[in-house]
């Protein structure tokens, strides 16, 4: 794991994402805008906005962890899976709802305005493409297809995500022992109850 999940970030920016799209979304459109998100703040910021860890699938890569609370994925008794069953419904079909606003002051005025750019490249993309997956798959060169390694979902690691955001090839290796000491420092905090 590169980065410390956080899930109250995770939470705030899933429901910042529902909620500008009324209230419900599909969980395929709400996952590619989270994950172009996450993408531009890493090649921002050399961050992410929630820590989650990603993901190539059939459709296109996603962010893991939310997509397993999306799914239900993770024990019920999981303070995460808690902590979003508090704020959004059980997938209904292909569908989440959100069922009550977070604290959205997790979330900085630079992270919402990535949400929001990253939401309007989406939807522009889906109206004017329609199904996007394939198109996701150009514009995202980090993903690989996991069906030609023989699983449904292939992690991708920072240095492949790094390596298609960072513009200075010999960038990506100082950024990635940058993001690994502070997440490590960030991890022995938690553990210590600091």
């Amino acid at each position: 794991m590169d980065f410390v999940f956080d899930i109250d970030k995770a939470v705030a920016a899933a429901a910042y994402l529902t909620k500008r799209s009324g209230g419900r979304i599909s969980a395929f459109v709400l996952l590619k805008m989270m994950y172009a998100a996450e993408r531009e703040a890493l090649a921002r910021w050399h961050r992410t906005i929630s820590g989650d860890s990603f993901v190539s699938m059939k459709k296109g890569p996603v962010p893991s962890r939310t997509y397993n609370l999306i799914k239900g994925e993770v024990l019920g008794t999981n303070s995460d899976m808690e902590k979003w069953s508090r704020y959004f419904s059980p997938r209904q079909g292909a569908d989440i709802r959100l069922i009550a606003d977070p604290d959205f002051d997790f979330l900085s005025d630079r992270e919402i305005e990535i949400l929001e750019k990253s939401a309007v490249e989406i939807e522009d993309l889906i109206k004017s493409r329609g199904l996007v997956a394939n198109i996701l798959h150009e514009r995202w060169p980090e993903w690989r297809e996991p069906e030609d390694l023989g699983r449904g979902a292939v992690p991708l690691s920072l240095e492949a995500i790094l390596a298609e955001v960072v513009e200075d090839d010999g960038e990506v290796e100082r950024v990635v022992s940058e993001i690994r000491a502070v997440n490590s420092a960030k991890a022995a905090l938690q553990v210590n109850g600091a």
